[in-house]
């Protein structure tokens, strides 16, 4: 048998952003004891070494809470840049609360001030200017901020890749 070795990667940041998002979510209880929050996106901005513009105002989280604490996140926006494209963002990823009573409280409106999330990214556009983002995955590094009027979440978008040599 053959001996692997771990692969390499290269990872860069290509944005930054925050989303806001309108603080009265919808909480609908759904089998399995779960619950899905719905929070409608209401504009945000964008920053970065590739990428630059706002979040338009359209587009929502659609996440499902699991009774034992597990958010699992499912999130669809429009980013509009500085030179009139728009690009397609589609996330998912989780979300641990650490427990089924933090999950409780979640579920009823209870959320914490500030939460992280790391989720992944896929972005897609018809703009040939653009083209790019339709070739790349995405991790991002994310935190959620509750206490204000919108919900604020930033995050910091990674494109990354396999490296097939060590010069790649």
């Amino acid at each position: 048998m053959a001996e692997f070795k771990l692969n390499k990667f290269k990872y860069e940041h290509i944005f930054s952003y925050v989303v806001e998002v309108d603080p009265n979510m919808f909480f609908q209880k759904l089998p399995n004891k779960q619950t899905r929050i719905t929070g409608n996106i209401t504009g945000g901005k964008v920053w970065g070494p590739k990428i630059n513009g706002k979040i338009l105002p359209m587009g929502a989280d659609w996440s499902v809470l699991h009774p034992h604490g597990v958010v699992d996140v499912d999130c669809r926006a429009m980013i509009e840049t500085d030179d009139g494209a728009h690009i397609n963002m589609f996330y998912t990823g989780r979300i641990d609360l650490g427990s089924e009573e933090a999950a409780v409280d979640y579920a009823n409106g209870k959320l914490p001030p500030i939460m992280g999330t790391q989720p992944i990214h896929i972005l897609d556009t018809d703009d040939p200017r653009y083209e790019w983002v339709n070739r790349v995955s995405c991790f991002c590094i994310g935190r959620v901020d509750f206490t204000g009027d919108p919900i604020s979440i930033q995050y910091d978008v990674y494109a990354f890749r396999a490296l097939l040599t060590d010069e790649d």
